[in-house]
């Protein structure tokens, strides 16, 4: 991404992955933004070499300002607030409230559960063809971000 002179949005936290993608970003030259709400700034320490941090009063301002923000989304690894921000999102495109792309890191098969449990949702009528393959999934970063900057996107059947 630094190389490629596309800017990182993210939730701002020097813990975990997306903090060492930050890092690394910075590293090669790239622009970042943090957007983190003050209930974790003492939990999840904000960067603080980021070229831009951004701190809302809550969890949804910080969701909705990302989703403004961002031009395409990768949802890495993560935990429950992980998975909170990646449906909220994925809906708000099935919803046509956004209209960008999204896409999984299926780093290591780390969301083969997750999608197998939508093709279960999707057998059994709760989730259409077409919204289960809103997402990209790939394990590639480099592929992962290709795809997403051609892709087509989700049109509702």
């Amino acid at each position: 991404m630094g190389r490629s002179n596309i800017r990182l949005i993210y939730g701002g936290s020097s813990l975990g992955l997306m903090g060492l993608l930050a890092t690394r970003v910075m590293d090669l030259g790239g622009q970042v933004t943090g957007i983190i709400p003050e209930s974790l700034i003492t939990q999840e320490k904000p960067l603080a070499s980021l070229d831009e941090l951004i701190i809302t009063k809550t969890m949804q301002e910080r969701k909705i300002l990302m989703q403004q923000k961002a031009d395409a989304f990768i949802v890495m690894p993560g935990g429950l607030g992980t998975l909170e921000e990646a449906f909220d999102t994925w809906n708000a495109i099935k919803i046509e409230v956004l209209n960008k792309p999204i896409g999984f890191l299926n780093i290591d098969g780390y969301f083969d559960d997750l999608f197998s449990f939508i093709s279960h949702a999707e057998k059994h009528g709760f989730v259409s063809k077409a919204q289960a393959q809103i997402p990209k999934v790939n394990a590639c970063p480099t592929f992962l971000i290709s795809e997403l900057l051609t892709c087509h996107l989700f049109e509702p059947a």
